[in-house]
């Protein structure tokens, strides 16, 4: 993606505000998966081409807000997450079990596609947030944010 690497993460960065992305392919189109590291909430943006790169960090924030409020999480905590965000920072990732889980993601993916390549990227961010992921206490990603939004901030 082409973009400055920071060296390692903060000691103290809160994993809350801590996201992956991922590059990937779908019938010749790419994708960008975006994973929370401390609840797995993830969502996919896309078909991106070479110029929306340009345009990550917005894309990014912009991603995660919509999805919030998609999953119909309360306006008043989704608007303070956004304020707790800092800038985005790039760097490779090292966490294996989010590599792991983006990949079964990103498998399940390639499985419910559509056969004419079509992908419903909204119908299908409903949906990944579904999808169990045994390390995690409540089983599913999307409850977990939504418990930990709610811890935060209710």
């Amino acid at each position: 993606m082409k973009k400055n690497l920071t060296s390692k993460p903060k000691e103290t960065q809160d994993l809350f505000y801590s996201w992956h992305a991922h590059l990937f392919l779908i019938n010749r189109k790419k994708y960008i998966m975006v994973m929370n590291s401390q609840t797995r909430y993830l969502f996919v943006l896309g078909p991106v081409v070479a110029k929306d790169i340009k345009n990550l960090d917005e894309m990014i924030y912009s991603g995660i807000q919509e999805n919030l409020e998609a999953d119909k999480v309360n306006p008043i905590f989704i608007e303070q997450y956004v304020q707790h965000m800092d800038r985005i920072e790039y760097m490779k990732t090292s966490e294996r079990s989010i590599i792991g889980q983006m990949n079964d993601a990103i498998y399940y993916i390639e499985c419910v596609q559509e056969d004419d390549g079509i992908m419903d990227v909204q119908q299908l961010n409903r949906t990944l947030n579904d999808f169990p992921m045994i390390k995690l206490p409540l089983k599913f990603s999307g409850r977990m944010m939504m418990q930990e939004m709610e811890n935060r901030f209710a």
